[in-house]
Order: C-alpha cells, then sequence, then structure tokens
C-alpha cells in the first residue's frame, strides 16, 4: 500500500469533478528544494502529496510553516506549489498557489498569464483558452484566435497558414502545460469521427473562499 497519494496533474480534472459534485474544498502539496538544474526551480522535487480531508489538507500546510520557522537555516525547502480545489458553492473553483519559507503565514497566487508563450500563434492561443468559462473544442478555440490574429495582420497570410499555425500552437500547449486538461470526444457529426475539448484550469480560479 502507498504511504502518500502523489500530485498528478492528469488527474486534476477528475479531482475537480469530484469536489464539485461532493461539495467539498481538499488539496494537494507539491514540496521542492533548491533547483538542480539552473533556471528550472521545479527540478528538485522532494515529495508530493493529496490531502483528500480538508483538515488534513490544511494541517499540512500549517505543519510546513511551523518546521521551516523552527529550521530557518537547515529546512532544506526552497520553495511549496499548493492546489487547491473547492466545490462547496456547487461549482469548480480550482486555485494554485507559491509558498516559500520567508513568505511565512501568506502564500502568493501564481499569475498564470506569466507562462505566455513567446511564439506568436501560441500567445493567441493561450490568450483564447483563458478567455473561456469552461472546456471548448480546439476549433470553437483555433477560430477565436484567427478572429485576433486577422484583426493584428490583416489580410497578410492565407486563412489555413493562420489556422493550421494556431491547431499547432494549441497541440502544443496540450503537450506541455500540465494545468491544460483535454478530453478526446467520440462523435458522428465530427467530419474525422471525433473532436477534442480543452480547458485550463486557470478559468476556475476566482473568487477564492477557502480559507474563510
Amino acid at each position: 500500500m502507498l504511504d502518500h497519494v502523489p500530485v498528478d496533474e492528469t488527474q486534476f480534472k477528475a479531482l475537480l469533478e469530484h469536489a464539485e459534485r461532493m461539495r467539498v474544498m481538499f488539496g494537494g502539496i507539491q514540496w521542492y528544494g533548491p533547483a538542480q538544474v539552473p533556471g528550472m526551480p521545479q527540478s528538485n522535487l522532494l515529495h508530493g502529496e493529496m490531502f483528500y480531508s480538508a483538515a488534513d489538507f490544511l494541517d499540512a500546510i500549517a505543519a510546513m510553516r511551523r518546521y521551516c520557522s523552527a529550521h530557518p537555516s537547515d529546512h532544506g525547502l526552497d520553495h511549496a506549489l499548493i492546489y487547491v480545489f473547492d466545490g462547496r458553492e456547487k461549482r469548480p473553483k480550482f486555485h494554485h498557489y507559491l509558498w516559500t519559507p520567508d513568505l511565512g503565514a501568506s502564500m502568493q497566487t501564481v499569475d498564470y498569464w506569466s507562462a505566455v508563450p513567446a511564439d506568436y500563434y501560441a500567445r493567441h492561443a493561450f490568450y483564447s483558452l483563458m478567455a473561456q468559462k469552461k472546456a471548448v473544442k480546439v476549433s470553437t478555440l483555433v477560430n477565436a484566435a484567427f478572429k485576433r490574429v486577422r484583426r493584428e495582420m490583416g489580410a497578410d497570410g492565407t486563412d489555413d497558414h493562420h489556422k493550421t499555425a494556431l491547431r499547432g500552437a494549441m497541440a502544443g500547449l496540450i503537450g506541455t502545460n500540465p494545468l491544460v486538461h483535454s478530453r478526446r470526444v467520440t462523435s458522428p457529426y465530427s467530419p474525422g469521427g471525433s473532436y477534442t475539448m480543452v480547458e485550463h484550469f486557470g478559468i476556475y480560479d476566482r473568487n477564492p473562499t477557502w480559507l474563510n
């Protein structure tokens, strides 16, 4: 039997649906030591764990703070990522925080926009993804991003070129961003027999009341 349940980003959708269905709040924490690779702070995962009881989750956060405060020079922790799944209001709410020992009792909200890709098409794909309120078809996102591209570029480039680039950019976000969830749906009404629904969990990060 496992000693703990690790944090698995691929399960975030199921966890968010469970929180909403059961009207509960719970969360997970990932602890990181100093970066092993320069410029890559997430290269030294020490431990990650899901806490399915709100009380256990809050106790783990408090224990982390107490330990680092009691061992200021040898706690070995660089930072922690904290994930909250809250379905108590009959709607999904997801929160993502960064905590470092110097923050004490506070936490820093993770800025999803800091991860906006530098690539032109990927940037527009990201904008369209974050403008949604729920999971939508990739084709819907591509069309929304395409309108933005056309407004900026005017008549430059063909429609096929822009849409192909945007579809590739969206595939890149799905394949590399752990907070982007996609699901393949089979449908006789789709030209290919199926389509992909996609969402970024940041669209559910709103009105954090989990500490109230």
